[in-house]
């Protein structure tokens, strides 16, 4: 079985102004493929993650939520996996279709990697990349930060911010 799944994405400011770049990518991926959506992350108590997935819905389209509070993409892709894994509609999953920005399609892919060998070791789930170019393009410090990110999670370090977030209002606070 196929999923598509959607990381809520930035904001054109740092407050709500949600953008519709990657929701409306999903909701085409997942017409083609005849998949369901998973809707997942955002740093708005879950405001993003129920306002694209009622989108979605109106639509027709079948989808699923996922939220975590810690409003981080390791936090947001957790909350992803936890739902692949737990939700039983989505038992027999094994690929995934994943819709992001293109700029952050890399650190993305290799938290879902890494976190599901963690939280699902049982499962076997390819991702398949399937970001996006449709969305703004970040400053330099914003792709600097996604390097470093990746660097960083794969030496097992905590999160450490590289300046202002992208898109959306500061980090709450956390471990994660």
């Amino acid at each position: 079985m196929r999923l598509t799944l959607v990381l809520c994405g930035p904001h054109e400011c740092r407050s709500w102004s949600p953008l519709y770049h990657r929701v409306d990518a999903a909701r085409d991926i997942a017409r083609q493929n005849r998949t369901s959506v998973l809707v997942a992350g955002d740093v708005y108590d879950g405001r993003a993650v129920r306002h694209f997935a009622e989108r979605l819905r109106r639509e027709d389209v079948p989808t699923i939520e996922a939220f975590d509070p810690g409003g981080r993409t390791l936090t947001d892709v957790r909350a992803a996996i936890r739902a692949i894994r737990d939700h039983r509609d989505l038992a027999s999953v094994r690929e995934v279709f994943v819709v992001t920005d293109d700029w952050h399609a890399e650190r993305a892919m290799t938290m879902l990697r890494g976190e599901r060998f963690k939280l699902a070791e049982s499962r076997t789930i390819s991702f398949i990349d399937a970001s996006t170019s449709a969305g703004l393009c970040p400053p330099s410090q914003v792709l600097e930060g996604e390097r470093r990110g990746i660097l960083d999670y794969l030496a097992g370090n905590p999160y450490r911010p590289f300046g202002e977030p992208y898109g959306k209002p500061a980090h709450p606070q956390g471990e994660n």
